[in-house]
């Protein structure tokens, strides 16, 4: 009977620990969600930069780009314009959430031009990878593209590369926080 006794109190302490171990734990890591906010946060603010638009017929655009961004929550708003020397004006609006059901991100891309695509992918570290799948609504469908959004220290880096030689275009801008 005291065997039986020793082990239930040996058991009954290695389950208080454990329990107190993982409470300690869950209170001290940070949540999926709370990190992926903290990422979306890293697009709040004024953004200056210079970027490239190489269009599919080979032409090559030298931008210059200003963007305001603005993050609640599990979602962010990136506004902005980029010029070319020649004057050409192009508006864009990316719009992303967080899915915390799905641990994807989802959202929309408008450009003045007519371009309008669904976004949807996933985060690995500092960036942020989503297909580019342009909607029937757009102006020149294209095909699919991919979208990558990386946050460099205080830059944002938007790449948007098409997925076929020859066909869609290609976009480069760094843009820094001013």
């Amino acid at each position: 009977m005291l065997h039986h006794s020793t082990m239930l109190k040996a058991l009954t302490t290695a389950l208080l620990l454990v329990a107190i171990t993982t409470t300690t734990w869950a209170q001290s890591a940070p949540s999926a969600l709370s990190q992926e906010t903290a990422f979306l946060r890293a697009f709040d603010g004024q953004f200056t930069g210079t970027g490239r638009l190489e269009r599919a017929n080979g032409s090559d655009h030298t931008l210059t780009c200003e963007f305001k961004g603005n993050s609640v929550g599990r979602q962010a708003v990136f506004d902005g314009r980029c010029t070319t020397a020649i004057i050409l004006g192009i508006s864009m609006r990316i719009s992303i959430r967080y899915d915390a059901e799905t641990r994807r991100y989802l959202g929309s891309f408008h450009e003045s031009m007519g371009t309008i695509a669904v976004l949807a992918g996933s985060r690995q570290g500092e960036t942020l990878s989503l297909s580019f799948t342009e909607t029937a609504k757009s102006i020149r469908p294209n095909p699919p593209a991919r979208l990558t959004i990386t946050r460099r220290n205080h830059d944002i880096v938007l790449a948007l590369r098409r997925t076929k030689p020859g066909r869609g275009q290609n976009l480069d801008l760094v843009l820094r926080q001013s």
